[in-house]
Formats: C-alpha cells, sequence, structure tokens
C-alpha cells in the first residue's frame, strides 16, 4: 500500500494579502466615493453601461474576433472557455462547472495559447484539465480570440489558435476623471455570489493608478436529474465505459454448456496435473477425438448437449445483478462541485506624451472540486485474501498564483516607427491535486516571459508588426504519486508580420522561427509506473517554423472574399514527453514518450461575405492536415484502482470545417435599436493514419469532438432597458470515434439565456440593476467533447440579480 502525505495547507494558512488588499480597497471606496460626489454626472442619458447594438465591419485580416467589455458583461461565464463559447467555432473543454479552456475548432490546451496583453499566462490546462485558467473576469476590458495563423505572431503553442486577454491592472492612459470605478455584487439561485470591485484614478498630470478585486463563492450546484448519464445504468456497458462512467458492475456470467457435444478427455486425464493449469472451463468441446501419446482417442458425448440450436446462441449468458456508483450521489444535486475564489489586481502607470511605463501586481486563489472520484492509494494484491471495499473520495484543485508585470511603450519621432513596445511578466504558481484531504501532486512553476514589438508603418498603404519573445517555465512536483518529474522549458521566437492595402485589396505575409528546448530533472522520489513512462526522459530540442499568408479583396461595396494559407509547427509538451503515473484529476494512468517528434500543421481557410450599413453574411471553410497530431491514445489496459492506461502517440489526422454568420439591425432614431444575430459551425477531426492501433483504439474520428451547433442572439435596446437573449441547439454527434468500443452519441439539447438591465440612480450615484438566466429550459446538457459527459452535465437553471455600481 502506497502512503500519501496529507496535506496541511488549505486557504486559510495561505498568505493574506489577496483579503487585506481587497478590504483595503474597499474602505478606500467608501472614501473616495464620498470625496469625488460632487464630480458625478447629473443625467442617466449619458450613461452607458451595456452593450453596444452594431454591425461589425469588414472582418479583420488576421482573423480576429473581439469581446468587448459590455459584451462580457452579458456573457457572464464562470471560466474563461464558457465566456467564449459563443463565438462561432469556438467551444468548451468542461471538465466540470469550475474549469474550462477554450475550444477552437476542436482544438484546445496544448494547441491553443492563453495570454494576456500578448505574453503568455499562467495555463497549465493543457497539462491537466482540471487546472483551470484561473483569471479574475471582471478585470478584463477585452478578450481578442484568433483562430487561424496565431503561431506566426505567438509561437507554437498557437497552432490551434490563442486568446488575448486585455486586462486594466496597467492603465493604458489616463482616465477621463480623477476617480473613477465600478461595483459589482450578484448573487443567484445556482451560482452562489459573487462581488467585484474596479476603482480607477488619476495623480497629477502624468500618472494613472488601478485596484480591484473579486470574491466568489457557490457549493455543489443543481442539475435536473440524475449527474450520470443514463448509460452508466445501462447493463450492456461495457468495462471500459464502466470505469468513465465511475460505476461497478455486479453481474454473474453463465457458460451455455447445452452448445458443446463433446467433453475432452484429455482435459479428464490431466485436470488434476498442475503441470497442465487445466480447470472445468476446459472440458466442454467442439471436437470428437482428443490427442493424447500421440493416439487420437474418442471424447465423451456430453449429456447436457442439445442439438438443432440456432447458431447465433451466444456462448455466454451474463445476468447483471446491479449496478453501483463508486460513490452515492444525490439525484438533482452536482456532486463536488464547490468554488471558492478571490483575487486582487493593481497597478500604476506614467504617462508622457511618447513614452508609458507602467507596473502591476496580480493574485488569484482559488479551491475548487471536480465531479468524479478517486482513490488516494491503490489496492495492493493479496494473494487471495478478503480485500475491504475499495474507498473512493472527491477529486479536489487548490491553485494559487501571483504575476510581477512590467509594461512599456515608445512612440518615436519617427513616421516608420509608430511604437515599440517592451511585455515581461514574472509568474509563481501553486497548484495542487487533492483526493479528498490528501495531496497526491502538486506543481509548483515559476515563469518568466518577454516580448518586444515594433510597430511601423513606412507607407500609406504599408504596415506590420515584428518583435521577439522568450519564455522560461520551470516546474518542480511533490507527492509521492505525482504524474510529472521536474522539468524546465525554455523558448526563444522572432517574428515579422507585414501587410500592404492597396485599394479594395489587402494582402498579409507574415514569418517566424522558434527555439524550444525541453528537459526532465528527476529527483530520487520520484518514480514513475509501469510501461513506456516517459522513456529514457531524455532531453529534447526543436527548432520550428511558422509561415502565414493572407490575402482580401473587396469585390465591390458589399461584398468581400478573403483567403489565407499558413504553416505552423508544435513542440511537444512536457506532460507529452515525460508525464508517467496516476493522474488523479483524469483518472488515467498517463504515459509519456521522450521520443515523440514535433507536430506540423498546413491550414488554408476560404470564405466571404456580403455586408451593408445595417446587416452582415460571412461563411468560412478551413481544412488543416497534420503531420504526427499528438494524442493520448488508448491501450486497452486498465490497473487495479480503476485506472485506464493511455500513453502518447503521433499520428496524421485531417481537421475541416464550416462557421457561418448572419445578423441584421434595426433602429428607432434615438430611442432604441434591435439586432438579430445568428450563427453555426461544424468541425471534424478525422483520423487519416494507417495505424492499426489507431483505428482499433479510437476510429475513424476522434473521439470526444465538439458537437455541430448553431445558434440565434436577440439583442433590445429601448428606453434605456437593454434586454439580450440566446438560444443554441447542440446537435447529436454523428462523428464518432471510439473508446475502444464505439463511442455514444450524448443526446442534443438546447441551451436558452437571457439579461434584462436598466440603469437607475441610488443615494446619488449611477447604477445598472440587471437580471440574467441561464439554460433557463432547465435542459439535461452532456457537452459531446467532455471528458466527464458521463458523471456530469452543464449546470441547471440559473437566475441571478445583480447591481453594478457606477463611481
Amino acid at each position: 500500500m502506497v502512503s500519501i502525505c496529507r496535506t496541511d495547507i488549505g486557504l486559510r494558512h495561505y498568505p493574506n494579502v489577496i483579503r487585506y488588499t481587497c478590504l483595503s480597497a474597499l474602505v478606500a471606496l467608501h472614501a473616495a466615493a464620498g470625496a469625488q460626489e460632487k464630480m458625478r454626472s447629473d443625467s442617466l442619458k449619458n450613461i452607458d453601461l451595456l452593450p453596444a447594438v452594431a454591425v461589425a465591419g469588414l472582418p479583420r485580416l488576421d482573423g480576429v474576433v473581439s469581446l468587448d467589455r459590455r459584451t462580457l458583461d452579458v456573457v457572464q461565464g464562470r471560466t474563461l472557455g464558457e465566456t467564449l463559447s459563443r463565438v462561432p467555432g469556438v467551444q468548451q473543454s468542461y471538465y466540470g462547472p469550475n474549469s474550462g479552456a477554450p475550444v477552437v475548432r476542436s482544438m484546445s490546451g496544448n494547441r491553443v495559447k492563453v495570454l494576456a496583453d500578448g505574453v503568455a499566462y499562467h495555463d497549465l490546462s493543457g497539462i491537466s484539465p482540471n487546472l483551470n485558467i484561473n483569471v479574475d473576469m471582471d478585470n478584463l476590458a477585452e478578450v481578442e480570440v484568433n483562430k487561424t495563423g496565431a503561431s506566426v505572431r505567438y509561437g507554437g503553442k498557437a497552432i490551434g489558435g490563442a486568446v488575448n486577454m486585455k486586462d486594466n491592472t496597467i492603465p493604458g492612459e489616463r482616465f477621463a476623471r480623477r476617480f473613477q470605478g465600478r461595483v459589482r455584487v450578484e448573487g443567484g439561485t445556482n451560482s452562489g455570489h459573487r462581488q467585484a470591485v474596479d476603482l480607477n484614478g488619476n495623480l497629477g498630470d502624468r500618472w494613472a493608478w488601478h485596484i480591484g478585486g473579486m470574491n466568489q463563492q457557490h457549493g455543489d450546484l443543481k442539475i435536473p436529474g440524475n449527474t450520470k448519464a443514463p448509460l452508466a445504468y445501462d447493463p450492456a456497458i461495457d468495462h471500459l465505459t464502466q470505469v468513465l462512467a465511475q460505476v461497478h458492475v455486479d453481474a454473474e456470467t453463465t457458460r451455455n454448456l447445452t452448445l458443446y457435444p463433446y467433453i475432452s478427455q484429455f482435459v479428464l486425464d490431466h485436470m488434476h496435473d498442475p503441470r497442465w493449469g487445466l480447470s472445468e472451463a476446459d472440458l466442454y468441446t467442439f471436437q470428437a477425438y482428443s490427442v493424447i501419446d500421440g493416439v487420437e482417442v474418442p471424447n465423451p458425448k456430453n449429456e447436457l448437449f442439445v442439438p438443432g440450436q440456432d447458431p447465433n446462441t451466444p456462448f455466454y449468458t451474463t445476468v447483471v445483478k446491479g449496478i453501483y456508483d463508486y460513490v452515492p450521489v444525490t439525484r438533482g444535486i452536482m456532486p463536488n462541485s464547490h468554488a471558492d475564489s478571490r483575487s486582487v489586481n493593481l497597478g500604476t502607470s506614467y504617462i508622457g506624451e511618447d513614452l508609458r511605463v507602467g507596473v502591476g501586481y496580480r493574485a488569484l486563489e482559488g479551491y475548487y472540486g471536480v465531479p468524479g472520484f478517486a482513490m488516494a492509494t491503490k489496492q495492493g494484491h493479496t494473494h487471495g485474501a478478503a480485500r475491504p471495499a475499495p474507498a473512493y473520495a472527491p477529486i479536489n484543485t487548490r491553485a494559487l498564483s501571483h504575476s510581477v508585470l512590467l509594461h512599456a511603450a515608445f512612440v518615436p519621432a519617427s513616421r516608420a516607427v509608430e511604437s515599440l513596445r517592451l511585455h515581461y511578466v514574472t509568474q509563481y504558481a501553486d497548484d495542487r491535486e487533492l483526493v479528498g484531504i490528501y495531496r497526491v501532486n502538486k506543481i509548483n512553476s515559476n515563469r518568466h516571459a518577454l516580448r518586444a514589438e515594433v510597430e511601423q508603418r513606412a507607407l500609406r498603404c504599408w504596415r506590420g508588426m515584428s518583435g521577439a519573445d522568450f519564455s522560461y517555465l520551470k516546474m518542480r512536483g511533490d507527492g509521492v504519486q505525482r504524474y510529472l518529474p521536474d522539468n524546465l522549458s525554455r523558448e526563444w521566437g522572432v517574428f515579422t508580420w507585414q501587410q500592404v492595402e492597396l485599394d479594395r485589396l489587402a494582402l498579409g505575409l507574415g514569418y517566424r522561427h522558434d527555439w524550444v528546448a525541453r528537459r526532465a530533472m528527476p529527483d530520487p522520489g520520484y518514480k514513475t509506473s509501469r510501461g513506456l513512462a516517459g522513456g529514457k526522459l531524455s532531453g529534447r530540442n526543436f527548432g520550428l517554423h511558422h509561415l502565414s499568408a493572407d490575402l482580401q479583396w473587396k469585390v465591390w461595396k458589399m461584398a468581400f472574399v478573403k483567403g489565407s494559407y499558413s504553416h505552423a509547427e508544435r513542440a511537444p509538451e512536457v506532460n507529452e514527453l515525460y508525464a508517467g503515473n496516476d493522474h488523479f484529476a483524469i483518472m488515467l494512468e498517463e504515459n509519456g514518450d521522450d521520443r515523440l517528434p514535433k507536430e506540423v500543421a498546413r491550414t488554408y481557410e476560404v470564405g466571404g461575405g456580403l455586408q451593408g450599413d445595417t446587416w452582415r453574411l460571412t461563411a468560412t471553410y478551413y481544412h488543416t492536415m497534420f503531420e504526427d497530431y499528438l494524442y493520448l491514445a488508448h491501450t486497452g489496459l486498465s490497473r487495479s484502482g480503476g485506472f485506464l492506461v493511455k500513453e502518447w502517440r503521433a499520428s496524421d489526422t485531417e481537421i475541416t470545417g464550416w462557421e457561418a454568420e448572419a445578423a441584421h439591425r434595426w433602429s428607432w432614431g434615438e430611442r432604441g435599436a434591435l439586432e438579430v444575430a445568428s450563427f453555426f459551425d461544424l468541425v471534424k477531426n478525422k483520423n487519416t493514419s494507417d495505424d492499426r492501433m489507431r483505428k482499433w483504439a479510437e476510429g475513424d474520428f476522434m473521439p470526444n469532438l465538439p458537437t455541430s451547433r448553431y445558434g440565434v442572439s436577440v439583442a433590445v435596446q429601448v428606453d434605456g432597458w437593454r434586454i439580450n437573449g440566446s438560444f443554441d441547439r447542440y446537435l447529436k454527434q454523428r462523428y464518432l470515434g471510439k473508446n475502444i468500443n464505439p463511442e455514444p452519441p450524448m443526446p442534443p439539447y438546447s441551451m436558452l439565456a437571457a439579461r434584462i438591465a436598466h440603469p437607475f440612480r441610488i443615494i446619488g450615484y449611477v447604477a445598472e440593476c440587471y437580471v440574467s438566466g441561464n439554460n433557463l429550459l432547465d435542459s439535461e446538457a452532456r457537452p459531446q467533447n467532455s471528458f466527464l459527459k458521463y458523471l456530469a452535465p452543464l449546470p441547471g437553471r440559473n437566475l441571478s440579480l445583480g447591481v453594478n455600481v457606477l463611481l
């Protein structure tokens, strides 16, 4: 039996800087608000808190979609993945309600790079999906989603796209008033409570400052029906799906002896000879003779034999006596779905005429559950003695991160160079995976990231950006059951992206080269599991090339066509190279391979659209061919304790898909406006290799693909009221893979959300009061691409009431 150290660090033992800073912010808010009351506006007509209803212009050549602060207020997602899940081509990697990363055109994790102001953010979701991309959503000013060609700007981890979060920590300009900000308070029937503060101001003529914080908490969430999918209690459930659904099947298998006409004389003679290892199960046979000492001997007839039976009669009959959950669950409740998190962010900037320099600090901490269970220790062999029933405990995650930021920008007196920018961040993070109260894995990570950019405009028709970036990441583990050795990664990159605009034609070209080094540094306490388990943990070096070309032509005033091509390469991540142990958070034994090659993706994209002053219609088709696509593959094995054994492999893959959008706006002068928009998207991730093992284990398509969907949204603004509604229909998956056994499709489902808001005045302050609802149909929604789809659906109906006070 393996002993596990009990964790002695909880939220109460973390540094109290976050709590103290948030308290100080609230005290400062009270004092500053009184001092600034005379500066507040007296007219509600000048207050615009909600998303503007507007039709977008010509799509950006680089394929970037932006969500501004007003749009983020309407969405109000729990995670970054949920927040972006209504962008066409983007869904979320739902790993319970507290962990969701963006899935861009079926790719996520190590293939979608998450950045803050263009610099790598603390994101270990590609190493372990339970490690959420912890971010204060109330501190974001804008989120950019790049679905194509992102690797030229951001490197190999953006081979499938990039998400760039622009936050308020370091002010980018002086504020309109000496003191301003907002305070938000929200409570929900199925989302707990949330408080957020955002304060900003000016100091003198050259300085600006910011301080903000957030606190949120909820218990186990309500769901419609049972937390387990109906398949979990189907007597026909196969062995591997039993593990994924975390159920025990009590079954008795009976052999149909009436099908065998003879009894083996050889077995009768040798059954008690230990050298042969025979049993009664070997007695029955279809052979009329046995060969004993080289002589054919007639076999006795089986008295139980019944001739003339249907040839399709099964040889075995299984009777299921009962199906039992690893841990009893309660109908209507998602188990272990609690969350408790808080954050603080503060910064200041010197803002001159041609120079801006700012520093900032961010801290986030969280404790949240994964709706799954595991054993902290594996059962050992007892040589026939009775074993106690295994004890399963909930899987939890503790996370703490600190970041120090430095931003600088300079505008030289030159027509050719518009600006020079420098971004630096150093991060320390402590991420822990717990089974019950026991710490089974801990990852301490130190990251340094530096990025320098030069934006130039040599001619009116020619503009571009060039730069270099560097990142350093050191990870140290703890815990007897940790699945990664200590490791180190260094990445360097240089890039340029140039665009030429000639009348109605725009051409963009970009190139980047990366140098990537991965090193495992195992300490004596690190023990790998059986199997490949990272090979020899050899160090690896990779050289990566990236190329993109974009062309957009405005055919006439209302029509455009576009096309792009990109070549991108990605180095294997440390988990793909070196993992080798039980990974409790994903309930698998994960085995890396230090011989894996780099991924190579070649993508072309074509699209076009029509748009006028108040309407638009666009469509896009994309096609990607991957050489050596890295994926976590089945081996067909499982260990004691209920863990399936998987290993990282490389194989060719093809990704294709469609995206389309349409929108129209009507306005009634200054009184109001109405916009109706719709979209659909479809993606296929297909196996194109001749690998027999992959065909057997994963099938023709990658399992857990995002399903096709369509959606409609409405935004209304009239006489101060703002009303937003959206309806999304997720279809039944047609492109199914295998988890050795055929992957069952999840039922289709619909999601309905709405928000109603109106500004008013309270105690001299302008405020917005809103009511919002998610999953208003209370649908049992199980995303096909969720690894936990058999264990937990999306949360049930939630109604929230909130107040957003403008200072």
